[in-house]
């Protein structure tokens, strides 16, 4: 039954090669769908939970003074603070490329953004060179930057021709953090600044020493300065990872239904694909019937072939979806749509395998059944 089951797969080759690559289509685009809503909801697991972030209370376009930093780093139960500025920064050749730029506290954030990997003499060489910087793997291979490179960059926001040592190449080891970013010198660039931008700062990150007064320290930062002229909004790091996924909700709600409805998609070819079959070899069911073959065996064998031609789809599917989806379509999503990298989930590749031989059972059935309840004289007249 196994054997003439997978015949029946071949009997028409061109309409099997579409149905494989049609299903294998399906699965790569359930499995990238997934992969995106596993990669933003993965954020919030793995941000560290001993920092508080501190921003202007009317968000991160603008900017706080600068001693802000001291006076955090004063308060009871932070360890460190540091501030950091963004950077509107082009490659002059490749500008439509994306770069995230900010000026950072060198020696502060090296110490304290464990997440991003690299040599420890790297990075003491970042926090040693005021025109070093510190590049994510994926940026310096997207320009081609090796350690001790000279790059040069352009400033957008404030007209600047920067020439730049690339001190430090690293990996982070966190899902949607540090992809294609760079990180200078802010004493350096605060310099480059017209005098009336100066000392000033988008954002305050304060390490703490206690992991579980992060809610408390965030509230006592913002009473600390909610007297002043430019009162902040704290939250913990992790918090502000999982309000940047809440923001993403409704789409991530919509993916997960997508992906549900392409699972269907994959139903309806196999069940098309099978129910011509089954109506070009109604005689041959016939024939077989006539020979000896009750209606459960023929079910069986029209059921077999579609979980056959599921499984091949599946197989296809699962073997292009993990090359497709983490490098051409990740590096896509990066550059164009500022995603996060993309990481295909081993358990959603793999029960989107074992779906797609299982919906191409229940897409049999109708057919199925229909070709086992068939009278054996109806069919046999269907021979000429």
């Amino acid at each position: 039954m196994l054997r003439l089951a997978w015949r029946n797969v071949g009997r028409v080759p061109l309409r099997t090669a579409l149905t494989v690559l049609a299903i294998a289509v399906c699965v790569i685009v359930h499995v990238l769908l997934r992969s995106i809503n596993a990669t933003w909801t993965d954020r919030t697991a793995q941000t560290p939970d001993n920092r508080v972030v501190a921003r202007h209370r009317m968000g991160w376009d603008y900017q706080v003074p600068i001693h802000y930093v001291d006076e955090v780093q004063r308060m009871p139960g932070i360890r460190r603070a540091m501030g950091g500025a963004w950077v509107a920064l082009k490659h002059p050749v490749r500008q439509t490329e994306y770069i995230s730029a900010i000026a950072v506290s060198a020696e502060v954030f090296a110490g304290m953004h464990n997440e991003l990997a690299a040599p420890v003499p790297d990075k003491r060489d970042f926090v040693a060179n005021r025109r070093g910087i510190m590049v994510s793997d994926d940026l310096a291979k997207a320009f081609g930057w090796k350690r001790g490179d000279l790059v040069h960059l352009t400033g957008t926001q404030y007209p600047h021709d920067w020439e730049l040592e690339v001190s430090c190449i690293v990996h982070s080891t966190r899902h949607g953090f540090g992809q294609r970013s760079l990180w200078m010198h802010w004493e350096h660039y605060n310099e480059s600044l017209p005098p009336e931008a100066r000392d000033r700062v988008n954002l305050i990150a304060a390490e703490i020493l206690d992991p579980r007064e992060g809610a408390r320290l965030a509230r006592a930062i913002d009473i600390h300065f909610d007297s002043g002229k430019e009162p902040t909004f704290t939250q913990e790091d992790q918090a502000l990872a999982a309000s940047m996924v809440g923001q993403q909700a409704a789409l991530l709600e919509a993916l997960n239904l997508v992906s549900v409805c392409v699972l269907g998609i994959l139903a309806l070819i196999v069940g098309n694909t099978i129910a011509m079959g089954v109506r070009e070899r109604t005689a041959e069911y016939g024939v077989l019937r006539a020979v000896g073959f009750g209606p459960r065996r023929i079910a069986a064998l029209i059921v077999g072939e579609a979980c056959a031609l599921g499984l091949l789809g599946g197989a296809l599917g699962f073997a292009l979806a993990f090359p497709l989806i983490e490098h051409p379509l990740s590096r896509y999503f990066e550059s164009n749509l500022d995603l996060p990298r993309l990481v295909v989930p081993t358990a959603s590749a793999a029960l989107a395998f074992c779906l797609s031989g299982a919906l191409g059972v229940v897409a049999a059935a109708l057919p199925a059944y229909r070709a086992s309840r068939l009278e054996l004289v109806a069919a046999l007249r269907q021979l000429g």
